[in-house]
């Protein structure tokens, strides 16, 4: 469940100032700058982690020198907070990065609907994020955003492939979401 905080838009100092005078609480900007709390749940804790790990085990096989994989970064791209749910970026730079990830993901929760994400979509690649992936959980299907193409909607054994991005990056879209449980 996620409650509105502030409907103004906060500096990266102020999202800090809340952030630590509320420890035990999470919040998140959305598309349009306001600050919602976010409450995560335990799938969208699963999804986040398994994408880390296909991502992050891809960079280190594929060593593409100077990246990796982080969970819940919180970006300033030129005055719009956000934290993905999982990014591409370089492992040196700021602790709150000032440039665009290489690969932003969102995952589709209470808070984030389709509407919110696909604006988050458009504002990250408006700032120099080369590629988007909106993930929904319940249909297990995937949006792929790329500056100046249309969106792709991939699901099942559709392959999604890292293009110029990542090159060589190549999984099914079932490989994006943990085995479903059994029983």
């Amino acid at each position: 469940m996620a409650v509105a905080i502030n409907e103004k838009r906060l500096s990266l100092r102020e999202f800090l100032e809340l952030e630590e005078r509320y420890p035990e609480r999470r919040f998140k900007p959305a598309a349009n700058g306001a600050i919602i709390e976010m409450s995560p749940s335990r799938s969208h804790g699963f999804i986040e982690g398994w994408i880390y790990r296909l991502l992050q085990n891809w960079l280190e096989t594929e060593h593409l020198s100077g990246f990796g994989a982080g969970v819940e970064i919180t970006h300033d791209l030129d005055g719009w907070l956000c934290v993905p749910d999982v990014a591409v970026l370089p492992l040196e730079g700021e602790d709150y990065p000032r440039e665009a990830p290489l690969l932003a993901v969102e995952i589709e929760s209470r808070s984030n609907t389709r509407p919110e994400l696909r604006a988050k979509a458009a504002r990250y690649l408006e700032r120099g994020t080369q590629v988007v992936w909106l993930v929904y959980p319940e249909s297990r299907s995937l949006e792929l955003h790329r500056a100046g193409e249309a969106a792709q909607t991939l699901s099942g054994g559709d392959v999604l492939e890292g293009g110029a991005t990542l090159p060589g990056f190549r999984v099914s879209v079932e490989e994006i979401f943990p085995p479903a449980p059994q029983g």
